[in-house]
């Protein structure tokens, strides 16, 4: 990933701090931030997308 403190880079760190996401997940958005055809609410979207399949997987585990 790009080091820069560029705008985008702020934003996406502030995004991956908001989701509750594992390392393997993280990289995935990080991943397809990388495209450019990609959108904030695009990004947002699979976050939410990746902590919900996240949390299911968590909650089969315990149960």
């Amino acid at each position: 990933m790009n080091t820069c403190s560029s705008v985008n880079s702020i934003s996406l760190g502030k995004l991956l701090k908001k989701y509750n996401l594992t390392p393997k997940n993280k990289q995935k958005v990080i991943l397809s931030a990388q495209r450019k055809i990609s959108t904030w609410s695009g990004l947002h979207r699979l976050a939410r997308k990746l902590e919900f399949k996240q949390s299911a997987e968590n909650q089969k585990l315990l149960n």
